[in-house]
């Protein structure tokens, strides 16, 4: 019996198309696949973008809402090269108040030379001398200062009657600290 033999080429042929289709449908699954990574690369990007424009509107309008107070604070602080201005605030308080007040020590860090925005400190130490009024009076102006003190040490005591009155006289001392920027 003969055997024909033309199913080998068919078989050759079906072999071959189906190495083809596989080697096609690998080649197309690696490609899906780095077309997929690089688009979720790109969406990574324009994410990270959006998030940076959005962070960048955010800080942009904590800017503009907080720039009345950026510039007022400046104010709080006594200006390095005018130390002077608030030794006179200080020795004002007596008239203001209508107490004798004195500054029994002041110290001042020195801030020439140094860097622009550098901080530094004034201190002092106060007393007053005059009725129970004026002397509160005394203690509510050196609060209420126009610049940010810090006040310490308060000290008051009674020191008998106030010459030529029947009121009696009080004593006020207290340690006052003012921020000085450069």
């Amino acid at each position: 019996m003969k055997h024909s033999h033309n199913h080998i080429p068919l078989l050759i042929l079906a072999i071959a198309v189906t190495a083809m289709a596989g080697s096609l449908y690998a080649y197309m699954f690696y490609a899906t696949t780095a077309s997929v990574a690089r688009a979720n690369s790109a969406s990574d990007v324009v994410a990270l973008e959006k998030a940076d424009q959005s962070q960048e509107k955010s800080l942009m309008s904590v800017a503009s809402t907080t720039a009345i107070d950026r510039a007022r604070l400046a104010s709080f602080f006594v200006p390095a090269d005018s130390v002077v201005s608030f030794i006179t605030a200080l020795e004002a308080l007596g008239p203001e108040s209508g107490s004798a007040v004195s500054i029994a020590s002041i110290a001042s860090d020195s801030l020439s030379g140094k860097t622009s925005g550098t901080v530094g400190s004034a201190q002092a130490q106060i007393n007053a001398r005059g009725s129970w009024s004026s002397v509160m009076r005394a203690l509510s102006l050196a609060e209420r200062m126009p610049y940010a003190v810090s006040i310490s040490n308060v000290r008051m005591d009674e020191s008998g009657a106030m010459a030529g009155s029947k009121s009696r006289s009080w004593n006020l001392s207290l340690d006052i600290k003012a921020l000085i920027l450069q």
